[in-house]
Order: C-alpha cells, then structure tokens, then sequence
C-alpha cells in the first residue's frame, strides 16, 4: 500500500470516528432545548454560536498551517473535542452549551479542514471525485449512527454524550499514528479574494450546500414531529437519509469523473430541489424514505463535485486558502440559516420548511448552467 493511500485510510477512518459524536451533537442539542422550552430561535441561535467557532477557524487556518505542524494541530483539536463532549455532559443546558458548542464548531472546523487537505492532495486529478465520493460516503453513514443512537441512549443526562467522548477518543488514537507530510508549512498562503475568483462554481456550491445543511440538521426532526412522526421515527427517517444516500456517493463521483463535473452538479441540484419540495406530500407515508435519500444524495453531490473542483484546481498553499474558504462558508451557512429559518418558524410555521431547503438549491442550478467564463469573477 502507497503512503498516499494510506494517509486516505487513515484519515478516513479518523475523521469517520469523530463524525459519530457530531452526527449526535446536531441532533441531541436542539432536542434538549425543545425539551427546555426554549424557543426555535434560540435553538437557531446555539446552531449559530457553533459556526461563529467554524468562521473563526477558516479565518485563522491559513496562517496556523504556515507556522505549525498540522498532526499537532489537529491532535489538540481532538483533545478539545472531548473536552467539549464533557462540557455537553456536565453542563445545563441553553447557556453553559453555548460555550460548548463554540467549542465545538471551533476544534471541528480544524480537524476537518486539515485532514480533507491531507486527502485532497493525496488523490490524483483522475480519480478524485471517487475518492471524495467514498470519504463523504464514511462520514455519511458515521453521521447517521448518532441520530440512530439517541432512541437507545435518549436524549436526558450524560449518557449520549459519553459514547461521543468514547468515539472521539478512538479517533484521536487513530489520528495520533497517521503520518503526513507537512508540505505547505512556512509557505506564502494565497489570498481569500483572488482564490475565491478563481474558481466560483466550487465556492457556490459549498456555500449553500453549508446553508442547506445548517438548515436541515437544526429543524428537519421537529418539523417531521410537528407533521405527525413520532421522535424515534423522526430521528430514524434523518439517520436514514444521511446513512443511505451514502449508496449514490461513488457512483455520482464516478460519473463527474468521466462526464462532467458540471453536468453532475447541474442534476444533483434539480435532483435536491424537486424532492424538498415534495416533503410535505409524503411526509406521513412510507414515501418519505425513500424521498430523504434522494434528497440527500441530490445536496451532497452538488457538494462532493464542488469540492472535487476543489483539488483539481488548487494546489500547495492555494489549496488551504480554499479549504480555509470552505470553512468560512461553513461558518457563514451555520450563522445566517439556523436563526433565520428559526425566526421564520415562529413567525409564519414551521410548514415553511421544505421551501427554504429548496431555495438553497435554486443559486446552484443557475451557477452549473453557466458558462465558466461567466461566472469568472474579475
């Protein structure tokens, strides 16, 4: 087995382990605050708080990966991921989990950013798409587990929040014997503005993709509750849809390597605007199964496309500028959609829903049917 490819194993497997706890998080905190009586904006809120952490850290990674090791980077960043899982457990809810939480958008953004660079530049041109169709097929499916989790552990004392610290160490254990090479270390990074320029389609992607995401992991559970499912079913129908879209991943790579990227991105965007719209059709029926995994595979390929786009364009100090960017728009996402759908809710219902998810996916359909040279921005 090649270095390359065992630094993609390893890296996989590592961020796989951690993905479990977060897939957990997203769900657990906005159940626990309902259960609060908390208001859906202050559930908007703590979402938010979360990606101020991401925003933070895409604004700070370009000069860490310069002046510091990003093994050790990333190991610390572990390490307070578990300190943050404890502060979950430990800590009442609403304010002392705002800390928590920025914590723990702070450290993931990190982790993440760091090790999908390691795997970026490990693939080659010809085959990364696959290689991101089977990494996002991993955090797929560890996603999924924490949502399927909660029926059994539920949602009230320390308990989930305890395997999420006991997957999070094992993934540091994993990480802690993974060897990269460190080869943008003290180099010049690149620009946000001119990288960002370089390659637009891949930035539009990632960025309502982000939003997208925010959207659904803050509300999708409480507005399947409020349409009639119960919570086990409600959480199941989610863990479903992000486990079992996983399926699609490697093909849809496969494709956009073969095809056209663009051309994939074009239909995985229709694909995710046809099924958030009929959400409120199918809800109550066993259609809805099927529906969220379609719908899922439509978002994410935009994205793994995108971010596919992503290596083939950068390389060396370009590509963290770029991945710092992804981050960003990460924290962007996190800090405009959660509290503004959660103050939609409140307002107008929470029937308003698939429409915002869908609207998501209108500037991508646009941008993929373009012309690059109309989207160059100059």
């Amino acid at each position: 087995m090649s270095p390359k490819t065992k630094t993609i194993i390893g890296a996989i497997t590592a961020l796989s382990c951690c993905n479990i706890a977060l897939g957990m998080t997203v769900q657990l905190v906005p159940l626990v605050m309902d259960a609060e009586h908390d208001s859906k904006l202050l559930i908007g809120l703590n979402t938010t708080i979360g990606q101020l952490g991401v925003l933070i850290s895409g604004f700070s990674l370009p000069y860490l990966a310069r002046r510091f090791q990003g093994r050790k980077m990333v190991l610390i960043a572990v390490a307070m991921l578990i300190v943050a899982m404890a502060g979950f457990a430990f800590l009442l809810p609403r304010w002392g989990w705002f800390a928590a939480r920025f914590l723990t958008g702070l450290c993931i953004s990190i982790l993440f950013t760091t090790s999908e660079m390691w795997i970026q530049s490990a693939a080659n041109d010809q085959s990364r798409a696959r290689v991101m169709g089977l990494y996002m097929s991993m955090l797929t499916v560890t996603f999924g587990v924490g949502p399927f989790l909660i029926p059994f552990t539920g949602f009230a004392g320390p308990w989930p929040w305890f395997v999420g610290m006991g997957t999070m160490a094992f993934g540091f254990l994993v990480m802690s014997f993974l060897a990269v090479e460190e080869s943008v270390q003290h180099q010049t990074g690149a620009r946000f503005l001119p990288t960002l320029a370089k390659a637009p389609l891949v930035f539009i992607c990632v960025g309502f993709t982000t939003l997208f995401e925010a959207i659904m992991l803050s509300f999708f559970t409480l507005y399947a509750i409020a349409e009639g499912l119960s919570l086990a079913t409600a959480t199941s129908v989610l863990g479903f849809g992000i486990a079992a879209c996983l399926l699609f991943f490697y093909p849809i790579g496969q494709l956009a390597d073969r095809w056209s990227r663009r051309g994939t991105i074009f239909v995985c965007a229709g694909v995710a605007i046809v099924c958030c719209l009929l959400q409120p059709y199918v809800i109550a029926s066993w259609l809805i199964w099927p529906l969220i995994v379609l719908l899922r595979a439509g978002a994410f390929g935009s994205y793994l496309n995108g971010f596919a786009m992503l290596g083939d364009t950068f390389k060396g100090a370009e590509l963290v500028t770029a991945s710092a960017l992804v981050s960003i728009l990460w924290g962007v996402g996190g800090l405009v959609g959660p509290p503004l759908t959660g103050y939609a809710i409140d307002h107008f219902g929470i029937w308003l829903l698939p429409l915002i998810m869908a609207s998501c996916y209108v500037p991508v359909l646009i941008a993929s049917a373009m012309k690059q040279q109309d989207l160059i921005l100059t």
